[in-house]
């Protein structure tokens, strides 16, 4: 009987090493091509866990302040530029009529505790404020300059009622 003839057994030991080597190749190249896929694949982040990263304290406000020994609507809005340093402007109802102020934060300390300056027409000083967790309202105390701030000033949801 006679033995049955492989092709490759007529190939030179150096081509079918190198047919081998080709193959050995082509099955890396596609497990890098997997891997390399697979790590670039990016999965979905839950919708809460996305949301908690981009909390910023930022928005518009609605609430109150002391004024002239009385509490009257404010609002106030707040931007954070791309290091998270605040600066906005603010309105309040003055006897009738309404008072224009910006604010600017003094420094650039994240968290929830900001102090800005505000400026308007009667003056500056500053402000201290302190956000809920997820940015939604603030309370806060305002005072002139030099002096410390011990007046209220908050804001919240302008849907929400203001306490």
């Amino acid at each position: 009987m006679k033995p049955v003839v492989n092709p490759s057994d007529n190939m030179s030991p150096a081509r079918r090493d190198g047919n081998l080597k080709n193959g050995k190749d082509r099955a890396i190249a596609q497990i890098v091509g997997i891997c390399l896929a697979i790590g670039l694949y990016h999965l979905p982040i839950p919708v809460d866990a996305a949301s908690k990263s981009l909390a910023r304290p930022a928005g518009h406000y609605c609430g109150k302040l002391l004024s002239s020994d009385r509490l009257v609507d404010v609002e106030t809005s707040l931007q954070a530029d791309a290091e998270g340093h605040l600066s906005g402007t603010y309105r309040f109802n003055d006897d009738g009529n309404t008072t224009v102020g910006t604010l600017s934060e003094i420094g650039t300390k994240p968290g929830k505790i900001r102090t800005l300056r505000w400026f308007d027409k009667y003056g500056m000083g500053s402000l201290t404020i302190r956000f809920d967790a997820g940015y939604h309202r603030f309370e806060g105390l305002w005072g002139p300059q030099d002096t410390a701030p011990s007046y209220t000033w908050n804001g919240g949801s302008c849907n929400a009622p203001i306490s």
